[in-house]
């Protein structure tokens, strides 16, 4: 039993849950977050969560054309005309070096684009995950049962997109636990006199079917699985079961509005917190995992133009160059042969920059090695057939560098 199950045992009970407090929330999310980074987080997802720009406000801010989106096609529109300029972030069209006004359905034709276009409805994807997560646990801790059925028949719409084939499994089932919720047994007007009960009844249910021993046997893996269906076909097998219990008991011979009532009674006190909770945990736990996505997707978004930036400078730089260096240290001066790969080689076997930023003919490189580093900066020339520019290093030698190409790459 892990520890999501143990908070479950905990917080489910034959009285009605109060799930509304914060601390709750606290301990099931630390308990998703640390599930779901397996004890070893990776410094780049934490380095999202501190440097990323406020999901909350954003999932405020959009919160109705979240809950609307309901494709890819309409989740990059929404990304490139509302939530990506709102991070920051260019629209694809943009990135790509399209104009501003590009139609976004032409992106997915265009290499450059169509990496970006992934990047971009991954973002709105999980974003509506989380939105959605979020409205079924505060709908299901309300106190307004009306709530519950508002948030799933809102989602019927964009269920199909958000939840395709084994994806987002914790929000399949909490989608199915609401449902299961929303139209579960209600007792009519003889059940409302006053609460009914039978010992006999529940306790054949109570021993029949605890209620979380066994993955496949318990009543949440019945709700999940089969849905009212399978949870109404149980608590109807007292009367249906054949031999089970005495025909001579009254129980047995108990009119059909009365079962339902007694089922409906089970249903209420018994069921409802239990499958409850389980909705709550497993809400908790697909916003925790939509997050870590959606963190994700915004840090590939936001490097988007450094990579993009970089690819373009290794393709003006690309070639043979022979460098004149001169270090002002000891006044020396070498001369070297520097050769720039095309930016979608393979790696070669000559040393690449660790950072390289070209904007119009400016050019920085850095360049890392064991113990140390050295950083160029450099200016095209001569219609981009000369460098000219000096360098500094981490052992305090600085200097100019005079380069001329040789060659260019052949695919130019």
């Amino acid at each position: 039993m892990d520890a999501a199950e143990l908070l479950l045992m905990r917080f489910s009970s034959h009285r009605p849950l109060n799930l509304t407090t914060h601390a709750l929330r606290l301990v099931c999310r630390a308990l998703a977050v640390g599930t779901l980074l397996g004890g070893s987080p990776d410094p780049l997802v934490w380095a999202t969560f501190t440097e990323a720009p406020n999901f909350d406000q954003i999932l405020r801010t959009y919160n109705v054309a979240l809950a609307s989106v309901a494709s890819d096609t309409e989740a990059l529109a929404l990304f490139s005309s509302r939530v990506g300029p709102s991070l920051g972030l260019n629209a694809p069209a943009l990135a790509a070096g399209r104009s501003g006004n590009a139609p976004t359905s032409k992106l997915a034709d265009e290499p450059a684009g169509a990496e970006l276009s992934v990047a971009s409805v991954e973002l709105i994807a999980e974003l509506a995950a989380w939105r959605l997560a979020s409205a079924l646990q505060e709908a299901a801790e309300s106190a307004d049962p009306a709530s519950l059925s508002t948030v799933i028949e809102q989602a019927a719409a964009q269920e199909g997109w958000l939840v395709q084939g084994t994806s987002r499994p914790d929000l399949r089932h909490a989608l199915t636990l609401g449902a299961v919720l929303k139209a579960g047994p209600t007792s009519g007007s003889s059940h409302s006199a006053g609460s009914r009960h039978d010992p006999q009844y529940e306790a054949y249910l109570d021993r029949a079917y605890p209620r979380l021993a066994g993955p496949d046997t318990s009543w949440i893996a019945v709700a999940e699985r089969e849905g009212l269906a399978g949870i109404r076909r149980r608590l109807m097998e007292f009367w249906d079961k054949p031999g089970n219990p005495d025909p001579d008991q009254q129980v047995a011979t108990a009119a059909p509005k009365d079962r339902e009532d007694l089922a409906a009674d089970y249903f209420q006190t018994r069921l409802r917190p239990l499958l409850t909770a389980q909705l709550v945990a497993r809400a908790i736990r697909q916003e925790s995992q939509a997050e870590q996505q959606a963190r994700s997707a915004w840090y590939r978004l936001q490097n988007w133009r450094e990579r993009l930036s970089e690819k373009k400078g290794l393709a003006r730089l690309c070639g043979t160059w022979q460098w004149t260096v001169h270090n002002h240290q000891n006044h020396q001066e070498h001369k070297m042969i520097v050769t720039f790969s095309p930016p979608d080689s393979p790696l070669a076997s000559e040393p690449r920059p660790a950072k390289l930023v070209v904007l119009a003919d400016g050019v920085y490189l850095r360049w890392e090695f064991q113990g140390g580093y050295q950083e160029d900066s450099l200016l095209f020339t001569g219609e981009g057939q000369r460098l000219e520019g000096s360098f500094v290093n981490s052992a305090g030698a600085w200097g100019s560098i005079t380069g001329k190409r040789m060659t260019r790459c052949t695919s130019e």
